[in-house]
């Protein structure tokens, strides 16, 4: 694992949520990248989700920062995306 790999800190599906958590982010000094735009179907049932993404070095001080927010309809995961 490498420091610089990016890392998802955690998922909602709140559109809007997702650019306060960023916000937030980078009031912290932390960069951080937003997928807001993963629609997809499922059992016939339309979903969004939104995920906020930084480098593996600032994450747990990213979690750290999210846990200030309104977190319930979120969860946190961290998954390896390499760049």
């Amino acid at each position: 694992m490498n420091e610089l790999d990016i890392v998802c800190v955690a998922t909602t599906p709140n559109q809007a949520l997702v650019h306060v958590w960023r916000t937030a982010l980078e009031a912290e000094g932390i960069e951080c990248q937003v997928g807001d735009n993963l629609n997809f179907w499922f059992d016939n049932t339309p979903w969004a989700q939104a995920d906020v993404w930084v480098h593996r070095a600032n994450a747990h001080r990213a979690r750290e920062i999210l846990e200030h927010h309104d977190t319930d309809e979120a969860t946190v995961a961290e998954r390896v995306r390499p760049y």
